[in-house]
């Protein structure tokens, strides 16, 4: 009785101590993600039931690619995190998903198949040159023999027999580059479900102390560098004569280990990894150098990850969320209002259905208002419904440091390096210059281009920007949002109907000899002609060389006036008017003095 006891009391014990020791397995879901121009922020969320003490926890669903010193955990009601260990499981990789062994074992079947086809190849290729010798030895010996009958039948049967292997074999080359085809693209899709399934799985281990026994709420914060989003541009002008569309995309890029599931999303143009401290000066002492060489170390840099890098978005109204679409009060109980939507008629059981949440406004129209713009079938009234586009779920903000898009639409992201674009903002643009441009040293051809002042206004970050003109893809220029031009310039393209001419007006120039020096006169006539049947600005360039030599003079003889000259780069600009079908001329000539003997890349 005594020893039924204590073995009892024993199990009891090892069954608490095992029970302690057993570590409850969660797995936290992505619910936010902030995304900065180098680096993003996920924040993870789950509900755990913990007993009163001390809870041992595993959360799964973190990414492998963190900034350990940026892990930010908490907890509510009362509980404590007294420790906590982040750690990643390798043996992720080890684990086949069922597509992938499905894939791996159609290319170990494929390649059996493989095996097969080519020795069937060989076979009958060595089969075929037996064929190929016996018959010419018999052949050989029906000659001597002057056998007439065996000859004709050893050649029939050679005819018949080589026909036979020769088509099976082109069958078998056939099939055979049929099943390699196949096995390759059966590796590549084996690669890209390993890109999708063979990654790495960051584990954290938490002890949670709890006062009472409780289901409390854990959101896990953390930095990683695997992600980033690069803003560009789509500009569409369809003539000079309309205002140019502008709209503002991201590209949202992430390798984080983790696909990003429906989760809301935040761009920020911070660099949070860039956060260092501002340098201060040091007493600088003057010492004596010394003849040998050795190098200094220098101190590394130590990144410093903000604690608070996410974006709080405010909770809209209920009475936003709760948008009912009814009929209006004029209506009847066997009549239904005409419902319009973004300008669609639509029938009545359709508009009701509409998700409340994509909804942007809702007007009722009655009697003549109703009735004038949509006849007779809007004699019960009229509902017209206008949605959301995508800058009504895009929330802008800025701050002293960066600027944000927060985006009320859950997106999904993989984790395969592809970038997924998101469009954040549109802008009409009705201050553009549209200028026609032509530099004939460089290039003869003329260019249209849109000009924008106090393009700053626009609030633009740097990227590529596609143009497209008159239906037309133009291709990318580059926006520079720390350009300190005054005037924001697109090229739209060449346009045939302006023609350049320049030449060098041999009367005009000259090589003489002055002493020990060369006296060089160079002067060219441009030609500029507007063939079309409407005014248009010109903005005409051309260049004279400058000096970096003392013994080397450069004198600008006679220009063409009006005209700027940029002294600093040698560079002419005229910018005038030209009528449709009016021709202008334009003169630049200078001068250049130098040593005799002295070669110069004129």
């Amino acid at each position: 009785m005594k020893r039924n006891l204590i073995t009892t009391l024993l199990l009891i014990t090892f069954t608490a101590q095992a029970f302690s020791d057993d570590s409850k397995v969660i797995t936290a879901a992505l619910k936010d993600v902030t995304v900065f121009f180098i680096g993003t922020e996920l924040t993870h969320t789950a509900s755990v039931q913990l007993v009163k003490g001390e809870n041992q926890i595993t959360v799964e669903g973190i990414s492998p690619v963190i900034n350990q010193n940026s892990l930010q955990i908490k907890i509510n009601n009362g509980v404590i995190v007294s420790s906590f260990e982040y750690s990643i499981d390798y043996l992720q990789n080890e684990k086949q998903s069922t597509v992938t062994k499905k894939i791996a074992d159609s290319i170990a079947f494929y390649n059996d198949h493989l095996t097969k086809i080519t020795a069937d190849i060989k076979i009958s290729n060595d089969m075929l040159a037996l064929l190929k010798q016996g018959i010419t030895h018999n052949i050989t010996v029906a000659e001597k023999s002057l056998a007439t009958e065996e000859l004709n039948k050893n050649i029939d049967v050679f005819q018949t027999k080589s026909i036979e292997y020769t088509s099976a074999i082109a069958k078998l080359e056939k099939e055979r580059t049929t099943v390699k085809n196949k096995i390759e693209r059966l590796k590549q899709q084996l690669e890209q479900e390993k890109v999708k399934h063979g990654k790495n799985s960051g584990i954290l281990k938490l002890k949670l102390s709890s006062p009472i026994a409780v289901n409390a709420q854990l959101t896990i914060k953390y930095f990683s560098a695997s992600a980033h989003w690069i803003p560009f541009y789509d500009i569409n002008i369809s003539s000079p004569e309309t205002p140019i569309n502008l709209t503002t995309k991201a590209g949202v890029q992430q390798t984080t280990g983790i696909d990003w599931n429906k989760v809301n999303i935040t761009l920020s143009t911070g660099i949070p990894n860039n956060g260092r401290t501002a340098p201060v000066f040091k007493a600088w002492f003057l010492r004596e150098q010394y003849s040998y060489q050795y190098e200094e170390e220098n101190e590394e840099d130590k990144d410093i990850v903000q604690n608070s890098l996410s974006y709080a978005k405010q909770d809209r109204p209920i009475s936003e969320r709760n948008i009912t679409i009814r009929g209006i009060g004029s209506g009847n109980n066997t009549q239904y209002p005409l419902y319009v939507v973004n300008g669609v008629i639509v029938n009545e059981q359709e508009a009701p259905s509409i998700n409340p949440d994509e909804i942007a406004s809702v007007n009722i129209l009655k009697g003549d208002a109703a009735t004038s713009v949509y006849g007779s079938r809007a004699a019960n009234g009229v509902v017209v419904i206008t949605t959301k586009t995508m800058e009504d779920y895009v929330l802008q903000s800025e701050t002293q440091l960066n600027r944000t898009f927060a985006i009320d639409i859950p997106y999904t992201v993989k984790s395969d390096g592809k970038a997924q674009i998101i469009e954040l903002e549109k802008q009409i643009i009705n201050n553009a210059e549209y200028k026609y441009y032509c530099a004939p040293k460089l290039d003869k051809q003329t260019y249209l281009i849109a000009e924008i002042a106090e393009w700053e206004k626009l609030n633009l970050m740097s990227g590529q920007a596609n143009i497209t003109y008159d239906g037309t893809y133009m291709g990318q220029s580059t926006i520079d949002a720390a350009s300190a031009n005054a005037k924001l310039t697109f090229t739209l393209g060449g346009d045939k109907r302006i023609s350049v001419k320049r030449e060098k007006m041999q009367e005009f120039s000259s090589v003489k000899f002055l002493g020990s020096d060369t006296k060089i006169l160079l002067t060219y006539k441009i030609t500029v002609r507007n063939n079309q049947n409407r005014d248009i600005t010109m903005i005409l360039k051309d260049q004279y060389p400058l000096s970096t030599h003392k013994d080397i003079t450069v004198a600008l003889e006679e220009t063409t006036m009006p005209h700027v000259n940029r002294e600093d780069i040698g560079i002419i600009t005229w910018e005038e008017t030209l009528k449709a079908g009016e021709t202008k001329e334009y003169t630049i000539s200078y001068s250049v003095k130098y040593p005799k003997g002295m070669k110069l890349n004129l």
